[in-house]
């Protein structure tokens, strides 16, 4: 499990820090053409990296994987629907299917090893 909630980490970290110190350029990179002040990607950026290093705790204090689970499965909500009803450029919807199988994988994971622990 400490290899998935790691990646997952990893993964918010580097997204992070791109979308603080490059936000236009990470925004562009994904198909987002983005004219609006820099605050607000760079504040997601920042949020980001909270969430990875909280992400990164959990391979320590197990209850913390509910924390990667709940806000993968919320990601995905949120792009899939901001890609339906708002004006997301499409390529949010792949990026939201990405967290959704990030977050799957990570719960896989984990019940698959609390069932292992609970038949010992």
């Amino acid at each position: 499990m400490s290899a998935v909630v790691l990646a997952v980490a990893a993964h918010s970290i580097m997204l992070g820090i791109s979308l603080l110190f490059c936000p236009v350029w990470a925004l562009r990179l994904v198909g987002w053409e983005y004219a609006g002040p820099v605050f607000w990607p760079s504040q997601a950026g920042l949020f980001l990296i909270v969430l990875g290093v909280a992400y990164a705790a959990a391979i320590r204090v197990r209850p913390l994987v509910w924390l990667v689970i709940g806000s993968k499965a919320s990601a995905f909500v949120f792009l899939a629907a901001s890609t339906v009803w708002l004006d997301a450029p499409r390529v949010v919807a792949v990026l939201g299917c990405g967290d959704g199988l990030m977050g799957a994988v990570t719960a896989l994971v984990f019940w698959r090893l609390m069932g292992a622990e609970r038949l010992r």
